[in-house]
């Protein structure tokens, strides 16, 4: 595996990691406590986020990967998470 290949992985590692924070902040919200660090969820799912943001540095520096946050695609994703939050408002399926 290369420097490369490395990185890829790691991303993908803390995307995993984002993931299951994310769950547990829905499961139990996001000011319950781990008693082993008594950090909040809302503190991990941040501290994740920057973990995910160091690797995407990293690919930026080493790689000249380029990532530059696109406030058009964000405010895209926005839209389609909206649109699709309504839809599932409709089949009963969310209560927001």
């Amino acid at each position: 595996m290369n420097r490369l290949q490395l990185l890829f992985t790691k991303l993908a590692e803390e995307a995993a990691e984002i993931a299951q924070i994310s769950l547990k902040c829905q499961q139990f919200g996001l000011d319950e406590t781990w008693s082993e660090t008594h950090l909040s969820n809302k503190i991990r799912l941040h501290d994740e986020l920057d973990d995910l943001n160091a690797i995407v540095q990293m690919l930026n520096k080493e790689f000249e990967f380029n990532y530059v946050r696109s406030q058009f695609n964000m405010e895209k994703k926005i839209q389609k998470v909206n649109k699709y939050c309504k839809h599932s408002q409709k089949l009963g399926l969310v209560d927001v």
